[in-house]
Parts: structure tokens; C-alpha cells; sequence
């Protein structure tokens, strides 16, 4: 990933060890090989109090559409895709609207990139439906809630060493 995802106030590496992590990089493999990647991509959680959901945000400037302006794919683990058109200042754009097209919330990496690359190039969603889930997507989720029960308890997924593998984990000694 030639961009830096790293969330805002986070230490070095934090962005990886996120649980969609994995989808994220899924995602922008699949934008690189169409030859339409972000310009921006970013990956975080929100605060406590909005449920820990974890999000995605794909930004691509006017330099990098067909259109007038610019484009922001948002993810989120309880609603899925969805766009907003930017203009000239990234401030102002359309409303955020579901991409219904992508009929699932882990929508298979090679579709994001398909109806992306409608948006990117044409400024239209496309026509046809995409069903596919992705097929690491029930790992994701599992993972997810684990980050989600022990983010804040001693040794949890995000307190424990810089360099615990979140995907691997390792059993504690003592």
C-alpha cells in the first residue's frame, strides 16, 4: 500500500493491527490492479461511546477521476459501502449515499473495485448488483468482536506489545 492509513493519535503500527485490516488491504489490492488507486485511505475505529465500529475511508482527488471532482468511499462494519461526489474542495460534497449496488457489508474486494472504478472514471454507480462476500469475511468478523471484548482489559488485542500479531496470536507465558 503506497498510501500511509495510519490513524490519527495512534502509535507506529496501530493502523495493522486494526481487525479490518485485512479487508482494507484486500480492497486497495484490488483498486491497484484496476489501475485506480486512492489517494487517501484510511482506517480507524470509533470512540467507545459510538460502539467501537470500525470504519474505512478511500478518497480520490479530481487529479485521479474522470469527473468534475473528486470521490470519498466510506466503509463501515455495520452498514457497508457507501460514496459521496467530492467538488473542487473536498468540504463539499454530496450527500453520503448507500452503494446499493454492493449488496453486502464485507462486499468481495474485486466488486468494491469494479462499482470504484465506475465512480472514479464515469461519476456513475453501475448498473448490475454485486453479491459476492468476500471470503475472508466471517474471520474478520470474528475478529472484530474479539478486538471489540478485550480492547481495554490488560494484555487486550490493543494494550498488549507493539508486536503481538493480531491475526496469530500467541499463547501468554506465565
Amino acid at each position: 500500500m503506497s498510501r500511509d492509513p495510519q490513524p490519527a493519535g495512534l502509535g507506529a503500527g496501530s493502523a495493522q493491527r486494526l481487525p479490518h485490516w485485512p479487508y482494507l488491504q484486500a480492497v486497495d489490492e484490488a483498486l491497484t490492479g484496476r489501475g485506480i488507486p486512492p489517494g487517501t485511505v484510511r482506517a480507524d475505529r470509533t470512540y467507545p461511546r459510538h460502539g467501537d465500529t470500525m470504519y474505512l475511508v478511500l478518497v480520490w482527488d479530481v487529479s485521479r477521476t474522470g469527473g468534475v471532482g473528486g470521490l470519498r468511499l466510506n466503509w463501515e462494519e455495520d452498514r457497508g459501502w457507501s460514496y459521496a461526489l467530492l467538488w473542487v474542495s473536498p468540504s463539499i460534497a454530496t450527500p453520503t449515499q448507500p452503494l446499493a449496488a454492493l449488496h453486502r457489508v464485507f462486499a468481495a474486494p474485486d466488486d468494491v473495485a469494479a462499482v470504484a472504478e465506475h465512480l472514479v472514471r464515469d461519476w456513475r454507480t453501475p448498473t448490475g448488483e454485486y453479491g459476492a462476500e468476500w471470503d475472508q469475511a466471517t474471520h474478520v468478523r470474528a475478529t472484530i468482536e474479539r478486538f471489540r471484548a478485550t480492547v481495554r482489559k490488560p494484555g487486550g488485542l490493543w494494550t498488549g506489545a507493539e508486536d503481538e500479531d493480531l491475526w496469530n496470536p500467541q499463547p501468554r507465558l506465565g
